[in-house]
């Protein structure tokens, strides 16, 4: 791969990072890491920055397992009305 596409995606792994700063929520802060941790291996492999790799690689199946913990707990809630309306939302 190119070195220019390579620090291409190296910018778009530092704006995932960005963004899983800016998140309010559990559940999108842990997607906007993984898209991170993706992004950050490809970006790492490419330039051969193995602490970079490695940072990653060990982040991205804990950002999964964390996610998987989100969506289980998410699951477990009972639905709650919301004000002045029929629907529920989770």
């Amino acid at each position: 791969m190119e070195r220019e596409v390579v620090e291409i995606i190296g910018f778009f792994a530092a704006g995932m990072t960005v963004t899983a700063f800016y998140c309010t929520t559990m559940l999108t802060l842990r997607i906007a890491a993984i898209f991170a941790n993706l992004l950050f291996i490809v970006y790492g492999a490419g330039l051969d920055l193995k602490p970079v790799l490695a940072l990653h690689c060990i982040l991205l199946p804990l950002n999964i397992m964390r996610l998987v913990k989100v969506l289980r707990e998410r699951r477990k809630e009972p639905l709650r009305p919301l004000p002045a309306s029929g629907l529920s939302e989770r």
